[in-house]
């Protein structure tokens, strides 16, 4: 069955604006990612610290849900 109307819209491709210049020159070189590595050791550090301090917690909550308290 044909549709009723035609659609208006139509796809036109984008057009350069006319005042943009045209680049003559390669872009400047992009600068590499900062480094991230120092956060990553602090993140590691500070994970190991709260497995260092939460251990003897979970291992007296443990024991005493084992003891039936």
């Amino acid at each position: 069955m044909p549709e009723l109307r035609p659609h208006p819209y139509q796809h036109q491709p984008p057009r350069r604006p006319r005042l943009l210049s045209r680049r003559t020159e390669p872009p400047p070189e992009r600068r590499p990612p900062p480094d991230l590595r120092y956060l990553m050791y602090a993140g590691v550090i500070l994970a190991a610290v709260f497995v260092a301090l939460a251990t003897p917690y979970l291992i007296a909550y443990l024991l005493q849900a084992m003891n039936g308290g």
